[in-house]
């Protein structure tokens, strides 16, 4: 009478797995959860033409470039800003990080200027490569894009005095 049925040595080895999980859940270290979160995190580059002066820009100089609140040229030269698409991931994380509004409010915002009779919004490019052609054939032109997928035909700049790779870096969003 020692020995159990199948039954129960199936329904105890469940038991036993099923605690394993739960221990393995309860002690793994927190940092497993930051990293899965971290690895969510979108950073974005704003690149312009090898020859252009700009350097550094802040973040309201940025907002005045892609509203075309400021098209004179702060800097000196007039900068011609080039978007991703409207619904694209990019330009969704841009939009809410720089402008502060979100796809519907980004909408109502161009409509109003047009009914207003100001400039309207950048041009929206379709694929990344013509992007990048454009902001390098282009005197002032401006973009933003994955630090990683940016080519040597452009250059980053900072933004607030920091490079996409350096702690503080502004153009962070979660995907």
């Amino acid at each position: 009478m020692a020995s159990s049925s199948p039954f129960h040595r199936a329904q105890k080895l469940t038991l036993l797995l099923a605690l394993g999980l739960l221990a393995a859940l309860v002690c793994a270290p927190p940092g497993v959860e930051r990293s899965a979160r971290a690895a969510d995190n979108v950073v974005l580059a704003v690149f312009v033409t090898k020859d252009s002066s700009l350097k550094d820009l802040k973040m309201n100089d940025l907002r005045r470039i892609f509203t075309n609140a400021d098209d004179s040229g702060f800097s000196g030269q007039r900068n011609v800003p080039f978007n991703h698409t409207a619904h694209s991931t990019d330009r969704v994380g841009f939009d809410q990080v720089v402008l502060h509004m979100s796809p519907d409010e980004v909408s109502r915002f161009w409509i109003d200027r047009k009914i207003r009779g100001l400039a309207g919004p950048p041009r929206a490019v379709d694929s990344l490569s013509q992007l990048l052609s454009l902001v390098s054939h282009t005197d002032g032109g401006i973009s933003y894009a994955r630090p990683g997928r940016i080519g040597s035909d452009v250059r980053v700049i900072r933004v607030n005095g920091k490079l996409p790779n350096e702690p503080g870096y502004p153009l962070e969003f979660s995907e």
